[in-house]
């Protein structure tokens, strides 16, 4: 029930921070824009004055509150069903299956160690 700041770093928070501000729960803050203390202190002047954030995050706490199933119990249903049925092999990844080969293009890795190389001579040669 806390609305967020959030400050992205690396990786899916760019992301996470989108849905953050696109859904309403928080104020989304570039991290290049944290030369300074105004841009933080901004968004959390915004927050204290605006109530829509908390708002919505007190909708989002009762909403996770009182979703249908808790998470323990789907984790349980799932595991059952993998007791019965067995793992899902229609869902299995071909990417599991490549040889060393295949997995790393050691063609492509070999043309361009290739060309480095004949530059590299060129270059001694000249």
């Amino acid at each position: 029930g806390i609305p967020l700041v959030a400050v992205p770093v690396a990786y899916d928070q760019l992301r996470n921070g989108q849905q953050v501000k696109r859904n309403g729960h928080g104020i989304l803050v570039d991290k290049t824009e944290l030369i300074t203390a105004e841009p933080l202190r901004n968004a959390v002047i915004e927050m204290l004055n605006n109530g829509k954030y908390r708002e919505r995050a007190l909708q989002i706490k009762k909403m996770t509150e009182e979703r249908p199933f808790e998470m323990k119990e789907i984790f349980v249903r799932h595991m059952e069903f993998l007791a019965v049925h067995g793992p899902l092999r229609q869902l299995d990844h071909y990417g599991r299956h490549l040889n060393f080969f295949q997995y790393y293009p050691i063609d492509v890795i070999a043309a361009v160690i290739s060309v480095i190389l004949l530059v590299v001579a060129i270059a001694v040669f000249i």
